[in-house]
């Protein structure tokens, strides 16, 4: 989000369906030769899920038998649990590695306080059998409230009381540190640090460290097998955060009837982030983008309104770009399609001051996961697309 682009020419295409297949094209490849370990980790319902709610796993903290059932949130990074429901935790405050720690959701604006510690954490299949185990820091939360001018280097919000209700959230993104998650690095997330699978200790270089979402659960391990018929994009490696990679790059053309120019309809660079976390989308153009809005209630804060596009604005996403895609997410507002977010709320690359200027930004929400299966290969860098079906991950 801290990032700009410049404009290029879009390959629109009709936004009042789910686009078709886009043939795969000049995108570089991964290679997943020698890879071998994989593991599909149901979701939680027991029905294949729609992403009207979010995705839920079932979990387990070391020293205690309780199975929890948490959203999955690839908008953010890292399991935060409210610390007096983490077994041992003073002393655990104490063990090496551990240090004080937040997590902002900044969507929601929630600000979360507390304690990194060291954890095995138990993935779970709906029968309550173990499936796969993960060595990372989690979040103790100790203090817990709204922050709506949160600044991880300033002492913004510092008198948050103890959390009003447990929380609980595991967030498996990625590239999120400069959206005030500087700690969300990957060895908090537990999906890729995995430790065994099925009760087996993973052997060095037998496991590609990364996860397909499908429509009945997230599949970690990435091999030649369940990765077929993918499409690639690479990242561009995290420089401040060594092991880490950007959001994937993609860009959005709005309303082309209107917002055209010499070369035709306008494609704005953006970076883009598939959430699972949240149903809405949010955009952010410069303000030479022309489009209405009316006001909704705010769906992660209904006691407020927030203005949002207003029906029949047209939505087309090119990732990673118009000339070259490996997928194009595209609806019109309002019509009711299935990979149509809940609602879109726009924001300026040029907000009035004091505010700083922002990078034009797409935050898709999770309805896009209604047309397309999303991969992260956090091993060698790359974002892949495939239409989406109904099984794991898989063919």
């Amino acid at each position: 989000m801290r990032f700009y682009g410049r404009a290029s020419r879009p390959v629109t295409a009709a936004a009042l369906t789910l686009v078709a297949a886009v043939p795969a094209l000049a995108q570089s490849q991964p290679s997943y030769g020698g890879a071998s370990v994989t593991q599909c980790i149901p979701f939680a319902h027991f029905q294949p899920v729609s992403f009207t709610d979010p995705p839920k796993l079932n979990f387990s903290i070391a020293g205690d038998s309780t199975i929890h059932t948490v959203t999955m949130d690839t908008g953010s990074v890292g399991v935060a649990m409210s610390a007096t429901n983490i077994p041992n935790y003073e002393a655990l405050k104490t063990a090496p590695g551990a240090k004080p720690g937040t997590q902002f959701l900044s969507s929601s604006k929630v600000l979360w306080v507390g304690t990194w510690v060291p954890m095995t954490v138990t993935l779970y299949d709906r029968a309550a059998n173990k499936v796969a185990t993960s060595e990372v820091f989690i979040l103790g939360v100790e203090k817990a409230g709204t922050c709506d001018s949160y600044q991880h280097d300033q002492q913004i919000c510092p008198g948050l009381p103890a959390p009003a209700k447990p929380v609980l959230y595991m967030g498996v993104g990625f590239g999120q540190e400069a959206d005030f998650q500087p700690q969300g690095t990957p060895d908090k997330n537990v999906l890729l640090n995995l430790r065994s699978v099925n009760g087996q200790p993973i052997a060095n270089g037998t496991l590609n460290a990364g996860y397909i979402i499908g429509r009945q659960g997230i599949q970690v391990g990435l091999t030649a097998e369940n990765t077929s018929g993918f499409r690639f994009t690479k990242l561009a490696p995290y420089a401040q955060y060594p092991g880490d990679w950007m959001m994937p790059q993609g860009c959005i053309t709005v309303n082309p009837e209107v917002n055209r120019d010499a070369n035709g309809p306008i494609c704005t660079s953006v970076n883009i982030l598939v959430d699972t976390g949240i149903p809405q989308s949010y955009v952010t153009l410069p303000p030479t983008i022309q489009f209405d809005t009316v006001e909704q209630t705010d769906l992660s804060e209904p006691t407020k309104t927030v203005k949002v596009l207003a029906p029949r604005t047209s939505v087309a996403v090119n990732i990673p770009n118009a000339a070259d895609p490996i997928a194009i997410y595209a609806f019109l507002v309002g019509t009711g399609a299935p990979n149509e977010p809940a609602q879109v709320i726009p924001s300026s690359t040029e907000p009035p001051p004091p505010a700083p200027k922002k990078a034009p930004f797409i935050n898709t929400g999770r309805h896009v996961l209604r047309q397309y299966q999303f991969l992260y290969d956090a091993k060698q860098g790359y974002v892949g697309m495939k239409d989406q079906p109904n099984p794991c991950g898989e063919q």
